[in-house]
């Protein structure tokens, strides 16, 4: 006959502070070494950065399109693909150089918070 209420009754190992700890078998401990492993990149980062350096390279053939269409020898672009470059590069500019800031200062933001001293 199985008792439920004290088979649902287990132990755990607790810290100094009061914080559970993953109980290690005596006859085989593991490694101090093999904790979980700290990703050193954010991914939302380097997601900004390459989105960054996208609005950069389109804000260089922008330019370079409207270098074009000044240019009565060069092949310039449609008149649509003007249109679209000439009324997009006026929110995309601010917009790559407001991206970059908050990205320098971010990466400013965690190196302090890296060598505060307390």
């Amino acid at each position: 006959m199985a008792d439920e209420t004290h088979e649902r009754i287990g132990f755990r190992e607790i810290d100094e502070h009061g914080n559970a700890v993953r109980a290690v078998n005596p006859h085989a401990p593991e490694d101090p070494e093999r904790g979980r492993r700290r990703v050193l990149v954010n991914p939302f980062v380097v997601a900004l950065w390459v989105l960054d350096a996208g609005l950069v390279w389109f804000c260089f053939w922008a330019f370079d399109a409207v270098a074009a269409m000044a240019s009565p020898t060069a092949q310039s672009p449609s008149a649509q693909v003007n249109f679209m470059v000439l009324q997009s590069v006026p929110y995309v500019l601010p917009g790559t150089i407001l991206v970059t800031a908050a990205l320098l200062f971010w990466h400013a933001f965690q190196w302090q918070k890296k060598r505060a001293t307390t």
